[in-house]
């Protein structure tokens, strides 16, 4: 819930269990490494290319190439290895098309977030190929084809498929005489882009050698909400087994359980409503002014809003949470830049909303709103805490996860990271826990031994290693999940339907050692 001295929210209810049952609808999709913007060289050339596959009468003669190609290489050779190679786009320095390239399962390229990328190497000559092996990153091609050129200008598509599934994709086709060999996305299988650890071009009859793998496996893939924000930021830093505790941690625990006994008798996960979608802009993005209004009846604006709204990157699918919150997160990789708006809705085409910010250098940025502005009661950003399908899927979450409570300490009562509460204790009862407080669950609990959901586990484990911390008042003690919209709005399926296994959002977390938390001191983490 929101609070600032320009803004003043009426109560905001979270989901509860007599109606999560109701809102569990959904819509959604998954995966991988955000994409920014950067054009590489040579895009122009393969626009064409790119948009369609080259029908049989345009395929050049290559048999005359083939004769002359080069013999390759010994059997397993990767004829791709370390040669030249430009792409589409790239999401950011260290994510070039090169490490596509380069041999190691540890470096990998990046596209933009667009379903329109492709990336090419220059095998130097014509040589007889007949295999390509992908080994995707999480953010993985569902629709995609393999491309052949002895002159790059003329292409024969030699693989087509719409229902890729990531991984590695060991792909077979008729040997063919070519110099150049692009892989071009048609559809992404996630919200993000392209992202490959290594793209292999095989001779004829050559059996790849065993790639080295990744030094996580592919389970533990990196993915961006790992890192938005600065490395340094708290979202991200480990809590040291022996951390020192708050001297009334168990005072906490004890009123946590009272809350929980009071209201619903769960900890519940938003999704649907209550929860934010976020939507990624590509570099290319037409920007659209975000009006201002009054949800509150105060009678004025803020002007330094006005300005953070003049020019926002909205793409067309984007779309607000459903409840009272509309809540909405634009990012955009390309300028670094971060969005959240609150009580988001649309009026003759136009976006308005009642309060939230602008975010500038994100990738430096502590993970912190600037004090004032955010959605969050206290300052604390939707894409630092919630959790994603993408990390559920993967069985790790690499972040700090924001939880809200529905008592808390009075407002004037802040712990660090927050810099602002919504907080309210007219009776000055005792055990009351402030927003901004961090918590984890005690390290020495064995979670695999504990009868809990998958996703509880996944969280259980995260909550071990990097705490929460209350960024929020609420309805209901409640987690969120990034909303379904984020992935329904891209024509993806809903990802939460197959991770939940049909268990209701509120049960999720059902059996979780809730007694078994520790608070930590106030300001804790602080630099």
């Amino acid at each position: 819930m929101l609070n600032h001295p320009l803004l003043i929210p009426t109560s905001r209810m979270m989901l509860c269990a007599s109606s999560l049952a109701a809102l569990l609808a959904a819509c959604g999709g998954g995966g991988g490494a955000p994409g920014g913007g950067e054009t590489a060289a040579g895009s122009a050339m393969a626009a064409g290319a790119a948009a369609s596959p080259t029908a049989t009468a345009d395929v050049a003669d290559t048999s005359a190439a083939a004769a002359t190609a080069s013999a390759g290489a010994a059997a397993g050779a990767n004829l791709a290895l370390k040669r030249a190679v430009t792409a589409s786009s790239t999401q950011q320095t260290g994510l070039a098309p090169a490490a596509a390239v380069d041999g190691d399962n540890n470096s990998r390229w990046s596209s933009a977030f667009g379903d329109s990328q492709w990336i090419r190497v220059d095998l130097g000559a014509v040589s007889n190929i007949d295999h390509v092996v992908l080994n995707w990153e999480a953010a993985y091609g569902k629709a995609y084809r393999i491309q052949v050129s002895s002159d790059g200008n003329v292409w024969q598509t030699v693989f087509d498929t719409s229902t890729g599934a990531g991984g590695t994709a060991d792909i077979r086709f008729a040997a063919t005489g070519a110099r150049y060999v692009q892989m071009v996305g048609v559809r992404r299988g996630t919200p993000w882009g392209y992202s490959l650890y290594e793209f292999q071009v095989f001779g004829a009859g050559a059996t790849p050698a065993p790639t080295t793998p990744p030094s996580t496996p592919p389970s533990g893939n990196a993915l961006p909400t790992d890192a938005i924000f600065s490395p340094s930021s708290f979202w991200y830093a480990p809590i040291p087994g022996n951390a020192p505790l708050h001297a009334n941690s168990a005072g906490f625990v004890a009123d946590f359980q009272r809350q929980i006994r009071a209201y619903y008798g769960n900890v519940t996960i938003n999704t649907t409503a209550y929860a934010s979608p976020v939507f990624t802009a590509p570099a290319n993005t037409a920007t659209r002014q975000v009006q201002y209004w009054d949800c509150q009846n105060k009678g004025y604006s803020d002007p330094g809003l006005a300005s953070q709204w003049s020019a926002v990157p909205i793409p067309g699918n984007a779309a607000k949470s459903d409840g009272t919150d509309g809540e909405m997160t634009i990012y955009q990789p390309s300028s670094n830049t971060l969005w959240e708006f609150w009580q988001a809705r649309t009026v003759n085409g136009q976006w308005q909303a009642c309060w939230g910010g602008r975010m500038q250098n994100v990738s430096t940025s502590s993970g912190i709103w600037p004090q004032n502005y955010g959605t969050t009661a206290t300052g604390l950003p939707f894409l630092g805490g919630q959790i994603t399908a993408e990390e559920l899927t993967r069985g790790e979450i690499r972040h700090a996860i924001g939880i809200s409570l529905v008592e808390l300490e009075k407002s004037s009562v802040v712990s660090w990271p927050a810099n602002r509460s919504d907080g309210y204790n007219p009776n000055n009862a005792g055990n009351r826990i402030p927003e901004g407080l961090r918590l984890r669950l005690d390290p020495s609990v064995n979670v695999d031994a504990l009868n809990l959901h998958p996703v509880a586990k996944t969280i259980a484990k995260a909550a071990q290693k990097y705490g929460f911390v209350v960024w929020d008042k609420s309805g209901a003690i409640a987690l969120r999940a990034q909303n379904p919209k984020s992935y329904t709005a891209l024509g993806h399926p809903d990802p939460y339907l197959a991770l939940f296994r049909g268990t209701q959002t509120y049960a999720l977390l059902n059996g979780f050692p809730w007694d078994r938390l520790q608070f930590l001191p106030k300001d804790y983490g602080r630099p």
